[in-house]
């Protein structure tokens, strides 16, 4: 699963972040949140905004202990999404002749 993420920290529309989500920052969400990306649930802003916090973290940035911090001291920020995951990774083998 691959998401693009908006991350606008003021809110203001001015310098917006893009980053994309990995499998790492989706299985590290899994296991945070006790939750399964096929559980047919949906996504919200939980998701994308754990996604993002952990996407920020792997890049080294110095947040907060925990997503919910964040969000915290953050409230004004703006997290949208948009989902980037190949429908159909791979293509039928070609049948020898």
């Amino acid at each position: 699963m691959k998401v693009k993420l908006f991350i606008d920290r003021k809110g203001d529309g001015e310098n917006i972040e893009t980053v994309f989500t990995n499998l790492f920052v989706i299985t590290e969400w899994e296991r945070i949140e006790n939750r399964r990306a096929s559980d047919g649930r949906g996504f919200g802003m939980t998701e994308v905004t754990v996604w993002a916090y952990l996407t920020l973290k792997m890049r080294g940035e110095k947040l907060p202990d925990t997503w919910r911090e964040w969000v915290k001291e953050n409230p004004e920020m703006i997290i949208t999404s948009e989902d980037k995951t190949d429908v159909n990774p791979t293509e039928a083998a070609t049948v020898g002749n």
